[in-house]
């Protein structure tokens, strides 16, 4: 079955001016999936004109009832996606397991009214002297808010984003990812359909120039990027050219360290392989190194290796998958090589799981679960961001020192430390260099929507999620008064 979607401009589900591109499925990558739009500059600078049309009226609204409209506007993406099986065109499109699939689908909406509902705190006045009235700091929207998708998990990003923003008083135009744009712009499209004409726009196509247009766009007044880090620079120099600010959630390459005290167990093996591996290794935040003690190395690497061989690799719409493929023939490819290069100069290289041998054949974009040890600490496995299912494991004679090696990246967005002893557990915490510290937990079940999340050096700028990324989609406005002159 073959799925299509439009693009939204002023409130009007429309086709792309300049036709339609075809969405491969990572699986097979021969099969076509569906045909996505493919927006023109036209419709491009007509979605900024019309969320700049919608945005006084959009931030005349009180906190509440934007909070309320945001709301609703979940619930109406729901009723209208109720009894549709999206989550497997989802997987057709993406690869990821249709669980995982429908895991995000289910979320996503809740994501967005948590943070409409935060909103009505986090952005009150806040009073200098209060109850005093001035002076006072106010917090408004930039105006028009361009909100890009990464491929991974774009349906929940979409709702990370939209909910700040929209709830700060902004309007957007989402840009989704061309390489999945099929399910995210169904379900932003039934979103902004329940909002005023022109709240949300979204756009889709199969060129960067997309995304660089609306990025120098002069209408534009705050952009959002989430995705990796050189794509991150390059939207910062775009944006410098109108001194647009930005928010970018980019890359990491997370440290996990295990504390002698803890003893090498399956269940830690389970926890440490679902921080790796979750969404096969396409997630910011997964842990993509660990630090173990060198006495411990071994054991480690074979209860790992014993996870990993329960996983199932396959076409992620059979039941028994558990890991699909990865998601683009880039990643791919740059994943093997990396494999290839710790191959070669020497390292254990440990692949584990099961083939489901329908899918041997098929030329998609399959790696099974892998675990590197021996390995020179400056191999591209260890020094660069692998998004995808390879995971080092390296030796330490002494916690500090396995401190300092997590903290000898330009990177900083997530870090963890596992440990039963809770003093140790603070004084490791606080030595890791990274937005978001976990203890005993890392990857996505050390996040928390109630918390920002965000990195620090090339892991990028600004935050999302909790009260700081609520903010982050505002400027501040000071107000003072002085009793007005009289004559002496």
């Amino acid at each position: 079955m073959s799925v299509t979607a439009d693009i939204v401009v002023g409130g009007e589900r429309v086709a792309g001016a300049d036709g339609v591109y075809a969405v491969h499925n990572p699986a097979r990558p021969a099969e076509v999936v569906g045909h996505a739009p493919i927006a023109s500059g036209e419709q491009l600078d007509a979605a900024v004109a019309a969320a700049r049309r919608a945005a006084p009226g959009w931030a005349a609204l009180t906190l509440a009832e934007r909070a309320a409209e945001i709301a609703a506007a979940g619930q109406a993406v729901g009723a209208a996606l109720a009894g549709l099986d999206l989550a497997t065109s989802y997987t057709r499109e993406h690869g990821k397991v249709r669980s995982e699939a429908q895991f995000e689908l289910d979320t996503a909406p809740i994501i967005g009214q948590l943070l409409g509902d935060m909103a009505l705190t986090a952005l009150a006045p806040t009073l200098i002297d209060a109850p005093a009235a001035y002076p006072r700091v106010q917090r408004e929207p930039y105006g028009v808010a361009a909100l890009i998708l990464p491929f991974n998990w774009p349906v929940a990003v979409a709702m990370t984003k939209l909910g700040p923003a929209l709830a700060a008083g902004n309007t957007t135009v989402v840009k989704v990812p061309p390489t999945c744009p099929l399910t995210v712009l169904r379900v932003v499209a039934e979103f902004a359909a329940a909002l005023p004409p022109g709240v949300v726009n979204v756009l889709s196509g199969p060129s960067p120039e997309l995304g660089r247009q609306l990025v120098t766009h002069s209408g534009v007044d705050v952009v959002s990027f989430t995705g990796g880090t050189s794509t991150g620079r390059a939207v910062m120099a775009a944006a410098a050219e109108n001194l647009t600010p930005v928010l970018l959630e980019l890359g990491g390459n997370d440290a996990a360290v295990i504390a002698p005290d803890l003893p090498i167990t399956e269940a830690l093996a389970d926890l440490l392989a679902a921080a790796a591996y979750t969404t096969t290794g396409q997630v910011c935040m997964a842990s993509k190194r660990i630090y173990a003690p060198r006495s411990r190395v071994t054991e480690l690497v074979e209860a790992l290796r014993a996870r990993c061989e329960r996983e199932v690799i396959g076409d992620g719409l059979v039941p028994e998958v558990t890991l699909g493929p990865l998601h683009t023939p880039a990643g791919y490819k740059r994943v093997r090589d990396m494999i290839a290069e710790a191959t070669s100069s020497g390292a254990v290289v440990v692949s584990a799981g099961t083939w489901r041998e329908e899918d041997r054949d098929s030329d998609g974009y399959f790696i099974l679960p892998t675990i590197v040890s021996d390995v020179a600490p400056d191999a591209s496995v260890v020094v660069d961001e692998q998004f995808g299912p390879v995971l080092p494991v390296l030796p330490y004679d002494d916690i500090d020192q396995a401190v300092e090696a997590a903290n000898a990246t330009p990177f900083g967005l997530t870090a963890s430390v596992w440990t039963a002893d809770d003093e140790l557990a603070d004084r490791i915490s606080a030595s890791l260099v990274a937005g978001t510290v976990g203890i005993n937990c890392h990857g996505m079940a050390a996040q928390d929507p109630r918390l920002p999340f965000g990195g620090f050096g090339a892991s990028g700028i600004g935050r999302e999620l909790g009260v700081d990324g609520i903010q982050a989609f505002t400027q501040t406005r000071s107000f003072i008064r002085h009793e007005p002159p009289r004559d002496r």
